[in-house]
């Protein structure tokens, strides 16, 4: 039997060396694609999984279409196969994508448990549609400045609390559903639509005056209307900031959640999460602002609201025009307070004075002081 030499084994343990730092890069290397929770079947992720996919377009707007495996495989959304939304696309590598996902396709591999039918949002989509917010996603002109879904909704996250579900309860699920997974996975989306999920009142007012408070936006709107001869509501031009400065926006912005919000009086209460998508402008029978509704709309908190108190601009201004004992009072209060801060200002310079001229000094020592100069005779005195 011939003997190995040194320096073989030398060349085979460098060999395993060599073996062991490449299999441990591979893993290091393709450990993001292989920890995602959700099944990349269409392989969007070959292209998708790399932070600087994206393009800047002949408008010159970035787009980011990177996808982070690790956050998306935990949103609502990671159950949906890419090509249920994004079904335009039918090889790979894909053609340029023109128009990409509308919010009323119909997902092909999930399915409405309720009806048996493929699972669609097109319901609250048209409801969308018709208000005064609706508009197409490749929207031009006057449609351009209005909201689409996504400028109010994202893929949000599931509860992070809650990465799995309390034990009493899936036994309880599983008594008649038998499946323990199933049971985790409709625990996960049922308990995040049932919680409190709506946005807090802070947000709300953000997310509105993100357009209602852009002045740009508001110019334009102004031009078009009064290019078309149309009216748009009186407020229109200050409604966010009008609300920012009454009562209810400078409690909302210190954290006081109960006072009413943008949506608390512009959305029906009847089905607060259909109507946020319905609304209507004040003109509209339908909309709870109208003045027909508007005594029913203030009672959800001032259960005793009457028609006068109805009539009270939730939206106060110092415009003449709006509310005249606004106007006046705000002058009156601007007299009062400047004829108060002169004479606070008045009397300080005049007790200044009057000291300065009886020999006392201000010295910054130890503090502040009036301090009055000694005479030698005195000084004398003393010693």
């Amino acid at each position: 039997m011939v003997g190995i030499s040194n320096d073989q084994k030398t060349r085979a343990h460098s060999m395993n060396i060599t073996r062991l730092i490449a299999a441990l890069f591979g893993v290091v290397l393709f450990l993001p694609a292989l920890s995602s929770a959700f099944e990349d079947d269409e392989s969007c992720l070959m292209c998708h999984k790399y932070p600087k996919m994206g393009r800047v377009t002949e408008e010159g707007i970035q787009k980011s279409y990177y996808v982070m495996p690790d956050v998306f495989s935990r949103t609502v959304h990671r159950n949906v196969p890419c090509r249920d939304c994004h079904s335009y696309i039918k090889e790979l590598p894909h053609k340029p994508v023109k128009e990409g996902v509308r919010c009323d396709s119909e997902c092909h591999s999930i399915e409405n448990p309720s009806t048996g039918e493929p699972f669609s949002h097109a319901p609250i989509y048209n409801t969308y549609k018709e208000s005064v917010h609706g508009r197409e996603k490749l929207a031009t002109g006057p449609d351009a400045d209005k909201p689409y879904c996504i400028t109010c909704h994202t893929n949000p996250l599931y509860n992070e609390a809650e990465k799995a579900p309390p034990k009493e309860i899936v036994d309880r699920c599983v008594v008649c559903h038998e499946d323990e997974a199933f049971a985790t996975k409709w625990y996960n989306h049922t308990s995040r639509r049932i919680r409190e999920v709506k946005r807090s009142s802070q947000e709300i007012v953000e997310l509105c005056s993100s357009c209602h408070a852009d002045e740009e936006f508001i110019e334009r709107r102004l031009r078009l209307a009064a290019k078309e001869g149309r009216e748009l509501g009186r407020k229109f031009p200050y409604a966010a900031v009008a609300y920012q400065n009454s009562f209810h926006g400078k409690v909302t912005k210190y954290g006081y959640t109960d006072a009413a919000n943008c949506l608390n009086c512009h959305a029906s209460p009847k089905n607060y999460y259909m109507s946020v998508h319905e609304l209507f402008p004040s003109r509209d029978a339908r909309a709870p602002t109208n003045k027909a509704n508007r005594v029913e709309t203030c009672r959800q908190c001032h259960k005793t609201a009457d028609e006068n108190y109805a009539a009270i601009d939730p939206h106060p201004t110092h415009h003449k025009e709006d509310n005249k004992f606004n106007y006046y009072a705000e002058i009156i209060y601007g007299i009062v307070g400047d004829l108060a801060l002169f004479g606070l200002v008045g009397m300080a310079m005049f007790e200044t004075f009057g000291r300065m001229r009886d020999g006392a000094n201000w010295i910054l020592k130890n503090g502040t002081s009036w301090r009055r100069a000694r005479s030698r005779r005195r000084k004398k005195k003393l010693q």
